[in-house]
């Protein structure tokens, strides 16, 4: 697999804890964006990770390792156990969760790449990665389907525990207006909403400095009850090695 990288075409302002992109600042190309669709339909397996024996949430995943000082992410083949602390997952905590891998090979992981790279330069303008201080770090592909009624944040107002995140609509079908809002809160004081958006067009996104905020994504309904509705978004995170 090449390695991956990116140009940027609207860079955040230095210092700023989270912002907002859509599908202009990543020129996927209409074939690249077709891929993913599919990859979410195709690729994706039932989370048996959920409390209480939910179904609403479909995964696959992938990782990446992210050279920060030229953004270079090279796929990493066979990723070890996905593991959050309990500190800021409260519901699978301290797990080793191992989900449906998204092979190096595989057609999305271009434009999944593609995605990552953008959002890592933007990360670095705004001084939120910095070579000196992480030169490599790794970078999680969480390809996730929620059906409605379901909800894409069981674990609430939340940090990840990474650098950094972000979250990219790919698709979504029969989704009611007003259901599925994302909020990014204060760190500091985490009543303080800053921002509350709706992702309604493909490869609507944002990117959110995980130390200095958290954030939240009310559950989904659909419009219309008994079709099939969905909400299908790739989660990328930054972390460092351990």
């Amino acid at each position: 697999m090449p390695e991956i990288s990116a140009d940027l075409r609207s860079a955040p302002s230095a210092g700023a804890p989270f912002w907002r992109l859509a599908a202009a600042d990543f020129g996927l190309t209409g074939r690249d964006r077709d891929v993913l669709r599919r990859t979410f339909h195709d690729a994706t397996e039932p989370d048996r990770w959920l409390p209480n024996g939910a179904t609403y949430r479909r995964r696959a995943y992938q990782l990446f390792d992210l050279s920060v000082a030229d953004l270079v992410l090279r796929p990493v083949p066979e990723p070890p156990p996905y593991v959050q602390s309990k500190a800021v997952n409260t519901l699978v905590g301290g797990v080793e969760r191992r989900f449906r891998v998204i092979a190096p090979d595989h057609p999305a992981t271009a434009p999944a790449g593609r995605i990552a790279a953008t959002v890592a330069r933007g990360l670095t303008a705004a001084g939120v990665l910095s070579a000196r201080e992480v030169p490599h770090c790794l970078v999680d592909a969480h390809y996730m389907s929620i059906s409605a009624p379901g909800s894409p944040a069981p674990e609430g107002k939340h940090r990840d525990g990474l650098i950094a995140g972000s979250a990219h609509l790919i698709e979504r079908r029969n989704i009611k207006r007003g259901t599925g809002i994302s909020a990014i809160y204060d760190g500091a004081e985490p009543d303080r909403v800053l921002s509350r958006f709706e992702l309604r067009e493909p490869l609507d996104s944002y990117v959110f400095d995980d130390e200095r905020v958290l954030h939240h994504t009310t559950d989904i309904d659909a419009s219309e009850p008994g079709e099939p509705a969905y909400r299908n978004v790739l989660l990328i995170g930054f972390r460092r090695h351990e």
